[in-house]
Parts: structure tokens; sequence; C-alpha cells
């Protein structure tokens, strides 16, 4: 299967990875930046590391030079398209705990492309 968002150019707004949709690719390139910018300023440590996969995954997830597998390339898109939603499991906008569930599914992301994402930073020099 190709992964299709590499030549955003040629796709319709259907082309997918699995069932990741063309559209998402540009949601999460257009609002990752601005969330990041709204939360940088936290002085919670947890909302920091979160942060920190967060730039991670996107990094990772945006780099064409890097080489990643498809289900992997999907698990990043899931995980961010997940942070980007202010409503989920526990809303964003409660003090404290809103955040609580991102950190959760971007660890467990973490965990599961953890060969992916030492590959990545060795690839980067991190």
């Amino acid at each position: 299967m190709k992964d299709s968002y590499e030549d955003e150019g040629n796709m319709s707004s259907h082309s997918s990875i699995g069932d990741i949709k063309t559209e998402d690719i540009h949601r999460i390139k257009n609002e990752i930046p601005d969330k990041i910018s709204s939360l940088e300023h936290s002085s919670s440590n947890s909302i920091k590391e979160l942060l920190h996969h967060v730039r991670t995954a996107y990094a990772m997830l945006l780099d064409k030079s890097f080489s990643l597998h498809w289900k992997s390339k999907a698990l990043l898109i899931s995980g961010l398209l997940y942070f980007l939603l202010p409503t989920d499991l526990t809303p964003d906008f409660i003090p404290l705990i809103g955040y609580i569930d991102d950190a959760a599914v971007l660890t467990a992301i973490f965990k599961s492309l953890a060969t992916d994402i030492k590959k990545y930073r060795i690839y980067k020099g991190l």
C-alpha cells in the first residue's frame, strides 16, 4: 500500500493511509503548532513531557526524509488527532487533569513505536 499523503498534490480528499484521510494530515499540519504554542508556557512537568511527545510525533510524521512504515504513521496520526480533540475522554479545559488521557494515549503509542522513535532520534542526532 502506498503512503498516499507523501505526495499530497496528487491526492483526492478521500485518499488515505489505512483509514486516515488527507484532511487528517492537513488538520495536524495546521493545528498542532497552535496547540503546542498555547501550552508551551505551562509550568507543569506533565504538560512539558506531553509536548515533547507531540513535537517528536509531529516531526517524525512530517519528515519526508525519514522512512516510516504506514502502520507507524497511522498510529502517530491517530495520537496527534486525539491530542487535538478538546472534548475527548477527559476534556482538555478541565484544569490539572484535562490532558491526562492525551498523555496516556501518546505514551502508549510511543511505547509501541519505541524502535521507530529510537531510529528517528539517531537519524536526527537527538
